[in-house]
């Protein structure tokens, strides 16, 4: 994302210019605050603009929360709002309680810290019983007005301990509370600094919860959030190596000539491998785009004792003298992922360009000329925010390393049916309960390729779905001799009339197609509704840009053709043998796994 505009009349004509031109599927953003939040507004349409991600947003009027949430026929009531973001300040909600803590004590702050934290999470709980919104409630931050001094966080019973106490519990607190999340105000307010944060004339004059200039930061962070909730992330960082993962051409230079250690300028280059590691570790993957001799690359990986990075740490490696798009062309091919689902870095401006010219959907971070700023590059893309960490994200990386085994085993069989023998392949099968709502609802949002209606139901649809006597949603979790794959499959069914049940949603991670999984998972949406007392199952395609792969996914399992166009039908008796479990996957116990948030 290339640098923005500075100063605030620069804002104040862009948003104008904006939000003269309606865009079709703009978000919508709900502010409920305690503050004046309205003079946030042309900074946010345009942040969120310039992240590809058009909002309108809505203010309430401040202070009036409660009033919003729960009337019926409030104005928030009649937004129907994408994101609903709740923002208490704490000298809003007790103005004096940083000056009286001292007197009143750490058990009388605490309690009064814990009434705000409570209202907090009320209001959180009751939009998510009301609305459809993904909700943002921001923590909280330490008074501009606090009569610090330098020994505040001596005093392990002090104010700036407990408050952080608080935010710790208000996250505990919000991830009980589904597709609801932390929006980090007090670490944007650190980040600036809060002596600075506030102009008191604007707060007194206008009840403005920050300066101009911080309204620039706060509205950067709340467009990321946004974005965040609304945006799948992507999957894959591409990158290229000289002078962008270590100083130097290697092949000119030689793996002893190349700038890597821990004295300037290496150590700049050691950090920025350091924190790509930490994204492999948050579920991103890793992959190689360099024009370089691949052995000379590889012996590089394997051998340099500074390399953090290893061998083993890349989903894909391509080192060769090809153009950088067929490389990327490759490793989405390999990863069986879309190429918007890539960000590229290399600090080649030519490079970058002509990744831009011919593969726009590629999401190029533009590094700067200095390494120095590489890591702070790194921290601004969007695309790799994600609002909540499962266990699925955590052992993403390994799950593509046992990809590469199950691959080689694959080139090696005599026959498909020799491949699928050798994998051992154990299948378990439920209902989505608290347990997995968070993985369902994630694969909801980001699988393309293999998904056959594509709706992109919220955490509130599946919990209307999971609650009704009338449908059902299903999942799959996949494991065999070289690994656990995880959740991999999605279903939601619901009864058409007392005959027919409809497969309203049905997808499938695209690292296991062609292995029947979807045979094994389509025999259990069919054991789900027979016992519901259905004959017969119909199933959906709407055909989208990137779910072509499974357009003949009913026609090939003999389902009647019932035609349409937006949506095609088709339709099988469940008395039919094509229901049948497949004899490669054994069927398991089913045993939910908790999916903890970091």
């Amino acid at each position: 994302m290339t640098s923005g505009p500075t100063k605030p009349a620069e804002y104040l004509r862009l948003a104008r210019e904006i939000e003269a031109s309606p865009v079709e599927g703009a978000a919508k953003l709900a502010v409920l605050s305690t503050f004046t939040a309205e003079l946030l507004r042309p900074f946010l349409v345009v942040e969120c603009q310039r992240l590809n991600c058009p909002v309108r947003p809505w203010f309430g009027p401040f202070g009036q929360l409660e009033q919003q949430v729960l009337d019926d026929r409030s104005p928030l009531a009649q937004q129907s709002p994408d994101v609903l973001w709740l923002a208490l300040r704490l000298e809003d909600m007790d103005r004096h309680l940083v000056h009286e803590s001292p007197a009143i004590g750490p058990a009388a702050t605490r309690q009064r810290l814990d009434a705000i934290r409570e209202r907090l999470v009320g209001l959180a709980r009751s939009a998510r019983a009301k609305y459809r919104a993904s909700i943002l409630a921001a923590n909280l931050a330490a008074s501009a007005s606090h009569d610090t001094n330098v020994f505040d966080a001596n005093d392990p019973d002090g104010f700036v301990h407990l408050l952080a106490e608080c935010n710790r519990q208000l996250a505990r607190d919000l991830a009980q509370i589904p597709d609801a999340h932390v929006f980090d105000y007090a670490g944007t307010v650190a980040a600036a600094g809060a002596e600075r944060w506030t102009d008191p004339k604007l707060w007194y004059m206008a009840r403005s919860g920050c300066s101009s200039q911080n309204m620039i930061l706060l509205a950067r962070k709340l467009a990321r959030s946004v974005r965040a909730l609304i945006r799948p992330a992507a999957k894959c960082v591409v990158l290229d190596l000289d002078n962008t993962l270590w100083g130097g051409v290697l092949g000119d230079d030689g793996p002893e000539g190349i700038k890597l250690g821990d004295d300037y300028p290496g150590n700049v280059f050691k950090d920025f491998q350091a924190a790509l590691l930490g994204l492999r570790r948050r579920g991103f993957l890793l992959a190689i785009a360099s024009k370089s001799d691949e052995q000379t690359v590889l012996d590089m990986l394997d051998l340099h004792p500074e390399m953090l990075l290893k061998r083993e740490h890349f989903a894909c490696i391509c080192a060769n003298w090809n153009p950088k798009p067929a490389s990327l062309r490759k490793i989405a091919e390999t990863l069986n992922i879309g190429l918007d689902s890539l960000v590229f870095f290399d600090d080649n401006p030519l490079e970058r360009a002509t990744i831009r010219a011919e593969l726009p959907m590629v999401h190029v971070v533009d590094l700067p000329a200095d390494p120095l700023g590489y890591l702070a590059a790194l921290g601004e893309v969007a695309a790799l925010d994600r609002p909540r960490l499962l266990d699925e994200d955590r052992q993403r990386a390994e799950m593509y390393e046992s990809e590469t085994l199950r691959r080689q085993v694959q080139d090696q069989a005599v026959s498909v049916e020799d491949f699928l023998r050798n994998l051992e392949m154990t299948a378990q099968v439920g209902r989505c309960d608290a347990s997995t709502l968070e993985r369902v609802h994630q694969l909801i949002q980001k699988t393309n390729q293999f998904n056959l209606t594509t709706r992109r139901h919220n955490v509130d649809d599946l919990r209307r779905f999971m609650d009704s006597p009338d449908a059902a949603v299903a999942w799959l979790r996949l494991s065999d001799r070289y690994g656990d794959s995880g959740l991999v499959c999605v279903g939601i069914i619901d009864r058409l009339d007392d005959e027919t049940w409809v497969v309203d949603t049905l997808l499938m991670s695209c690292r296991v197609m062609g292995r029947q999984v979807e045979d094994a998972f389509l025999a259990y949406l069919a054991e789900l509704a027979r016992a519901a007392g259905a004959k017969r199952l119909r199933g959906i395609y709407r055909p989208t840009a990137k779910n072509s792969p499974v357009q003949d996914f009913y026609n090939s399992r003999d389902f009647i053709d019932l035609g349409g166009d937006a949506e095609h039908l088709y339709e099988a008796e469940l008395a039919s043998p094509l229901f049948a479990w497949p004899a490669m996957i054994e069927r398991v116990q089913q045993q939910n796994k908790e999916n903890v948030s970091a």
